[in-house]
C-alpha cells in the first residue's frame, strides 16, 4: 500500500485545491473504522471502495463494481490513499483535474477486519466485515501477481465470501437499481447538475433552461415543487423478448413497434421530465414534448412510451431521429407514442391488468389538445402473418404483442414479444478501418457483443452511412483510439487494416441473417445509440412463437431487487422451453438447479452449438439428478420432443434411430429431458460416413500428474502440425484431455482409425 510516512502525499500532488472542491489531505487524529463507497463517473465508471485505517481512507477503484455473487471476480486497482474527510464528498471534480467527473455517495457504514489488517494487506490477502446501507457480509480483497504490462499499479480481485448474505442474483441488474445517493438521493444526473461542482460537465454551452440544482442532503427531486406530494421516480420498463412469429392464443394484443428512443415521462405538479430506459434525464432533447405534457390535467403520472421522429411518407426513421436530437431548428417533428400508464395521481397502476391501464391512459390523454404529437399507441385485438407483412410494406419496425391481462414487471420477459420485420439489433463498435476512396470517414466498422464477459466479434459494417453520420461517428471514435485488440478473436483479413477503439459506442445495425461462424450477413449501419451501455450489448436470440403458453398466469409485478433476498426466477421458462421441476438440485454439491444448468447452457449456446448441432449425440440422462439413478441414451423413447429429432441413422441392431438437435431451443430442451452429458459424433447427421474431426483421447491413469497429461497434449498437437493440421485442446470430466483435429470430411471412418492408431503407436 502507500508509503505510511506520508500516506497522502501522493493524493495531495494529484490535486489542484483552488479548482477542485475535494478536501485537502490531512491524517486523521481520532481512529475510526469507517466504510464507505463512492461512484465515480470519471474517464470510465467506476466505484471507489474505501476502508478507513490509520487515520486514512485505503482504496481501490472496483471497475464494474461490487457483486454479491461469490463466484464473481471484481477487478479492484489499488490507489493512493484518502483523507477521512473525502468520505463526505459529493459532486463534480473539474475536467482536467485528476478523477475529473461526477462523484456520488454510493454506500457508507463500518467495517472491521478479520484478523490483522497490516499483516493481510502485506500478504495480500485482506479479509474483512462490511456493515453498509447497501453492503454487508464478509468479503476479501486478493492482490494479483504483479506483471509488466500494469507497470506498477497493483490489481486486487473484490470477493464476496459466502455467508447470509452472498446471492448469485445479477450483479448488473441490481446495481441499476441502485441507482441514487444514500444522503441526497440523487442520480449522478443531478448531481452533475447540482452546486457543489467547479462547473457542469454537460456541454461547452450553457445551457438556457437549466435544472434546479440541489444541494447535497436534500431530498427534493428537480420535478418536484415544494409542498407536492413525494417526487415520483423512474421506474425501470418492462422490455420485448425477441420471437421468430406472432404467439398463439386469444389473451392477446398488438401495437405498432416504433423505431425511436424509449422513453418514460415523469409528470408533476405542471411539470415534466423524459427519462431513457437507463433513468437518464433527456428532457432538454426533446421539446416541446415535455411542454406539451406539463399540459395534462394531471396532478402526477408516468407514462410508459416510445419518440420517433416521422418521415414525410409516415414511416419512421432512428437516423432521422438521430440527426434532429438537440436542433432547435428541426424541420422534422417529433412524437411522443405512449403504451402504457404505470401512475395515475398517487395510485400505483402497475398491478392492474395491461388493458385496464390503457383504457384509462386514453381518457388521461384525450383531456386536451397534444397537437398531434403525443399520440395513444392503438392496438389491433387480431394480428396474424398477413398484418405484419402489411405493416413491413409500410416500412415499420414490426409489432409488438402483449399479455392484455399481464401486470407491469420490469425487466425481460415473455408477456411482451417483439416480432420484426428485419433483423436488427444493437452492437458494440470495437474498431474500425479507414476509407479506400476518401480522404475521411469509415470505411467499415468493426462490430461486436458481450457474451460471459467476452466481447465478441461479430463482423464488419460498411453500408449505411452517408456523409454526414461517417464524420459523425468518425469524431468520436478517434478519440477513442486503443493499440491493444478489445475483441476476444479476429480474423487475421480484419486485423491487418484494423484500428481499435474502446468499445463504448453503441450503434443499431440491420442485417439480413447471421452465418454459420456466427458473422453478421449483409449488415447496414442504423445510428449511434446513447441510451443503452456498451457492457449490456448481447446477442438477440429469438424465442420460438409456438413455445409461448398464451394462457399462462400474468406475472406478479416486480419488486425492487434486493441483495439480501434470494433471487426470485421465472423458474419455469429459459429461451422459451418450460422447464418443468425448476428447482430440482441436479448436483447437490454445488447446489446446481435443473433451471441453473438450462439457463447455463443458454448462456454458452454460442460456443457449444458449433459442436453439437446437427451431429448425432448420445447423452447421460440424471432426470432426478446426479445422486439418483444416470443411464445412457442415445434415441427418443417417450415419442416426439420439441426441438430434438431423429437423424434417420439406426442404432445398431435396433429399431432406434440416433438424434439431433439443431438450435439453441434443442439444446435447452436436452436439459428438460435430464441430460447432464452430451456426446456428439466426429460427423454430421447429413454426412455420417465421413467424419469431419479426428479426437485424441488422453485418459491418464489416476497415479499420474496433470503436468504429464498436458505433455502429451502438447506432443499431439505438435505432431498435428507436422501433418500441417491445426488442434485445439478440450479438458473432459475428470483429468482427461481431448485434442481435436478439424479435418475436410473427405475419409471415411477406416481411413481416420488407421492414421490415428498409427500416431498413437507411433
Amino acid at each position: 500500500m502507500a508509503d505510511q510516512s506520508a500516506p497522502l502525499s501522493k493524493y495531495n500532488a494529484k490535486r489542484d485545491f483552488t479548482r477542485t472542491q475535494e478536501p485537502a489531505g490531512k491524517v486523521a487524529k481520532k481512529p475510526g473504522q469507517r466504510y464507505l463507497i463512492q461512484k465515480h463517473a470519471a474517464s470510465r465508471l467506476h466505484y471507489d471502495f474505501r476502508l478507513e485505517l490509520d487515520g486514512v481512507l485505503k482504496s481501490w477503484a472496483v471497475t464494474r463494481g461490487p457483486s454479491f455473487n461469490p463466484a464473481d471476480r471484481r477487478l479492484a486497482v489499488e490507489v493512493e490513499d484518502h483523507p477521512v474527510d473525502y468520505g463526505d464528498f459529493e459532486g463534480t471534480i473539474p475536467k482536467g483535474e485528476y478523477g475529473g467527473g461526477t462523484v456520488m455517495l454510493w454506500d457508507e457504514g463500518t467495517w472491521e477486519p478479520l484478523g490483522d489488517p497490516h499483516k493481510m494487506l502485506e500478504k495480500g490477502d485482506f479479509k474483512f466485515r462490511v456493515n453498509g446501507k447497501r453492503l454487508h457480509g464478509e468479503w476479501v480483497l486478493a492482490r494479483m501477481r504483479d506483471r509488466p504490462q500494469d507497470h506498477g499499479r497493483h490489481n486486487w480481485l473484490l470477493i464476496k465470501h459466502r455467508d447470509d448474505f452472498a446471492n448469485e442474483a445479477d450483479a448488473e441488474a441490481w446495481l441499476e437499481t441502485q441507482a441514487t445517493s444514500i444522503v441526497s438521493e440523487r442520480t449522478m444526473d443531478e448531481i452533475a447538475a447540482g452546486d457543489n461542482v467547479w462547473h457542469s460537465n454537460h456541454d461547452d454551452a450553457p445551457d438556457e433552461n437549466p435544472k434546479p440544482k440541489v444541494a447535497i442532503g436534500s431530498k427534493k427531486k428537480p420535478i418536484a415543487k415544494p409542498g407536492s406530494s413525494a417526487p415520483l421516480k423512474f421506474t425501470e420498463p418492462e422490455l420485448a423478448t425477441l420471437a421468430d412469429g406472432m404467439p398463439e392464443g386469444p389473451n392477446w394484443l398488438y401495437e405498432l413497434k416504433f423505431d425511436g428512443y424509449r422513453v418514460q415521462a415523469l409528470i408533476q405538479d405542471g411539470q415534466a421530465q423524459l427519462l431513457t430506459r437507463k433513468g437518464l434525464d433527456w428532457t432538454h432533447k426533446f421539446s416541446p414534448i415535455p411542454q406539451l405534457l406539463a399540459k395534462l390535467d394531471v396532478q402526477s403520472a408516468i407514462f410508459d412510451g416510445e419518440i420517433v421522429a416521422a418521415n414525410p411518407d409516415g414511416s419512421h426513421s432512428f437516423k432521422t431521429l438521430q440527426s434532429v436530437l438537440g436542433d432547435e431548428k428541426r424541420q422534422v417533428p417529433l412524437q411522443y407514442y405512449v403504451f402504457d400508464l404505470l401512475h395515475l395521481d398517487g395510485e400505483d397502476l402497475r398491478a392492474l391488468p395491461l388493458i385496464d391501464r390503457k383504457a384509462r391512459l386514453k381518457v388521461v390523454l384525450e383531456s386536451v389538445d397534444l397537437h398531434g404529437q403525443v399520440i395513444l399507441s392503438e392496438h389491433f385485438t387480431e394480428a396474424d402473418d398477413a398484418l405484419l407483412g402489411k405493416v413491413c410494406d409500410l416500412r415499420m419496425e414490426g409489432l409488438i404483442a402483449k399479455r392484455a391481462d399481464a401486470t407491469y414487471h420490469p425487466g425481460r420477459g415473455d408477456d411482451w414479444l417483439k416480432i420484426k420485420c428485419h433483423k436488427r439489433q444493437e452492437f458494440v463498435i470495437g474498431g474500425f478501418s479507414e476509407p479506400k476512396h476518401a480522404h475521411r470517414g469509415i470505411g467499415a466498422l468493426l462490430l461486436g457483443y458481450y457474451q460471459d464477459g467476452k466481447f465478441l466479434y461479430a463482423g464488419k459494417c460498411g453500408t449505411g452511412f452517408d456523409a454526414e453520420s461517417g464524420d459523425l461517428v468518425r469524431k468520436k471514435l478517434d478519440t477513442l483510439v486503443i493499440k491493444e485488440r478489445p475483441f476476444e478473436a479476429v480474423p487475421s483479413d480484419v486485423r491487418r487494416e484494423a484500428i481499435y477503439v474502446t468499445p463504448k459506442l453503441v450503434c443499431e445495425v440491420e442485417f439480413t441473417e447471421w452465418t454459420p461462424d456466427n458473422r453478421l450477413r449483409h449488415p447496414s449501419f442504423q445510428g449511434l445509440r446513447e441510451d443503452k451501455p456498451a457492457t449490456e450489448v448481447g446477442r438477440d436470440r429469438p424465442v420460438h412463437a409456438e413455445d409461448i403458453d398464451a394462457g399462462k398466469t400474468p406475472a406478479e409485478p416486480v419488486r425492487t431487487p434486493t441483495m439480501t433476498a434470494k433471487k426470485k426466477s421465472k423458474g419455469d421458462d429459459v429461451g422459451g422451453i418450460t422447464i418443468t421441476h425448476p428447482d430440482r438440485v441436479i448436483f447437490p454439491e454445488q447446489g446446481v438447479t435443473k433451471v441453473d444448468l438450462a439457463q447455463y447452457y443458454f448462456d454458452i449456446a454460442d460456443h457449444i452449438l458449433p459442436h453439437v448441432a446437427e451431429r448425432p449425440i448420445s447423452m447421460i440422462r440424471c432426470p432426478e439428478g446426479i445422486g439418483d439413478q444416470c443411464f445412457f441414451q442415445r434415441h427418443l423413447s417417450q415419442g416426439n420432443i420439441a426441438h430434438v429429432f431423429d437423424t434417420g441413422i439406426q442404432v445398431k441392431d435396433r429399431n432406434e434411430e440416433y438424434i439431433m438437435i439443431k438450435d439453441i431451443a434443442g439444446l435447452v430442451s436436452l436439459v428438460q429431458w435430464g441430460a447432464i452429458e452430451i456426446h456428439p459424433w466426429g460427423c454430421m447427421a447429413d454426412d455420417p460416413y465421413r467424419p469431419d474431426r479426428m479426437i485424441f483421447d488422453l485418459d491418464p491413469d489416476p497415479e499420474s500428474k496433470w503436468s504429464d497429461v498436458i505433455e502429451g497434449a502438447e506432443e499431439v498437437k505438435q505432431r498435428m502440425r507436422e501433418f500441417g493440421l491445426d488442434s485445439f485442446v478440450k479438458t473432459t470430466g475428470g483429468k482427461g484431455i481431448h485434442v481435436v483435429v478439424p479435418i475436410k470430411p473427405e475419409f471415411n471412418w477406416d481411413a481416420i482409425k488407421a492414421f490415428t492408431r498409427a500416431v498413437a503407436q507411433s
